[in-house]
């Protein structure tokens, strides 16, 4: 799980016995950073649909904002401190724009951009006590330029998330909360494995300067880093964890 003993022992210091509230663990990149943080003993507050060990848990469709609105509060009011905030949760439409009606639009905003505000504005109380808190928001390199199959809600939504953490970083650094974004390439999940076609995949990993496609613990180390004082001084940025594509 961790490439050296040395790391090992940087991160059990760092995170053991520390409160994270994480969306989007059940699969994919969200899913390792949960079991990252579960084997450095953190204590993890879950909203989602899928219940994991025996973790805090709050089922929740994200795109229903008034359930998600009272779940944190209620989550904000039970624990006084929370030492970081971790946004995977992700849907995707591979749709031109011409077939993206308002529906399919305001589905992938509200997963993928509206649920990280409304858990960001509320834990701010929370996150302001502890004197390094962290929100790691999981983006795209798609957000930053274009993407070759997703649709433009998808697009916008990744570029939000890192309009949002830029705008935040400025808003809440006064409080010592850092706000920023993860920007991934194409990672081997099984919401790649749908997006792209295996002859696609093949003709974009030959494109990447590093030859191979990113893995969902290249992207959850970098995450890691992010939420912990080892990056005390990293605010309002979004690392493009791509293998070189940007």
């Amino acid at each position: 799980m961790f490439q050296t003993k040395t790391l090992k022992k940087i991160y059990f210091e760092e995170f053991q016995n520390k409160t994270f509230v994480l969306t989007g663990y059940s699969s994919g990149i969200g899913e390792e950073v949960f079991n990252h943080l579960s084997f450095l003993k953190c204590k993890l507050i879950l909203i989602g649909r899928k219940k994991k060990n025996n973790h805090k848990f709050y089922k929740c469709d994200l795109r229903n904002e008034e359930l998600l609105e009272k779940i944190t509060k209620k989550i904000s009011k039970e624990n006084k401190i929370i030492h970081g905030f971790v946004h995977c949760a992700g849907i995707n439409e591979t749709k031109e724009i011409s077939k993206v009606t308002l529906k399919n639009w305001n589905k992938i905003l509200s997963v993928n951009l509206t649920s990280a505000y409304i858990i960001s504005k509320i834990l701010k109380e929370n996150l302001k006590i502890f004197k390094n808190s962290s929100i790691v928001y999981v983006s795209s390199i798609a957000g930053h330029r274009k993407s070759l199959v997703s649709g433009v809600h998808y697009v916008s939504s990744k570029s939000g998330l890192i309009g949002l953490a830029k705008q935040l970083s400025h808003e809440f650094g006064k409080y010592n909360i850092r706000v920023n974004c993860v920007s991934p390439s194409q990672t081997a999940t099984k919401m790649l494995s749908k997006s792209m076609t295996k002859k696609q995949i093949k003709k974009l990993t030959s494109l990447i300067p590093l030859k191979r496609l990113g893995t969902v613990q290249d992207q959850s180390l970098v995450i890691l880093f992010l939420l912990s004082s080892l990056s005390s001084y990293i605010t309002g940025t979004s690392i493009n964890v791509d293998g070189g594509q940007i």
